[in-house]
């Protein structure tokens, strides 16, 4: 009779966590109502002979309330042509880079998210030397490397269903002295970054 008993409580304590776990769940908002989100952003900048485009495409999944995952490409042109100093002209570069990584953002607090975001970059360049006299004048040479980058910081954002806006400050933290985050003495370079997202597949 004790054992009926129990059973009997128990199968009623069960049954109302069910019920109060359905009601917590319907009345929870869902994160997958847009599970996935493209975006990125666009860099340009130059002067003095200067010129930079670059192009950070990405998409990503929301997990939960405090993870998102995705994949990212990186797209860099850059060129360089000296102004005549001294009357020598200098040597003029060319530099495409494409790369392409994943990340994770952990957002342990609303409006702000930690990035870790494993990459490699593939970079073809060409410089030529734009004298008139001498044994390299005219003369040019390519050259092209990869690198394996750890790129991890922190940002600010505003994260909705709709999208998301965002400010970013992360940093390179292997050496590979081939990277394109890290400068001719092998220092990390800070990579501040600004985009949007917005999403691309509904569940209803």
């Amino acid at each position: 009779m004790k054992k009926k008993l129990i059973y009997l409580m128990l199968f009623v304590l069960s049954n109302s966590i069910i019920l109060n776990a359905q009601e917590v769940v319907k009345t929870m908002p869902s994160m997958n109502v847009n599970p996935l989100f493209i975006g990125g952003n666009l860099v340009i900048g130059g002067g003095a002979g200067s010129f930079q485009l670059g192009l950070n495409p990405e998409i990503y999944k929301r997990v939960n309330d405090y993870v998102d995952i995705g994949a990212a490409t990186n797209l860099f042109f850059q060129s360089f042509n000296p102004t005549i100093s001294n009357g020598l002209p200098g040597i003029s570069s060319r530099s495409f880079q494409l790369g392409a990584g994943a990340f994770t953002r952990i957002w342990p607090i609303e409006k702000f998210f930690i990035q870790v975001q494993p990459e490699y970059n593939y970079t073809w360049s060409r410089f030529k030397d734009r004298g008139t006299e001498g044994i390299n004048a005219g003369a040019s040479r390519s050259i092209s490397f990869g690198a394996e980058s750890l790129l991890a910081g922190i940002g600010y954002g505003s994260r909705s269903e709709n999208g998301m806006t965002y400010f970013s400050v992360m940093i390179d933290l292997l050496k590979n002295t081939n990277s394109p985050y890290r400068d001719s003495y092998n220092r990390a370079n800070p990579i501040i970054r600004a985009g949007f997202a917005f999403p691309i597949r509904s569940k209803r």
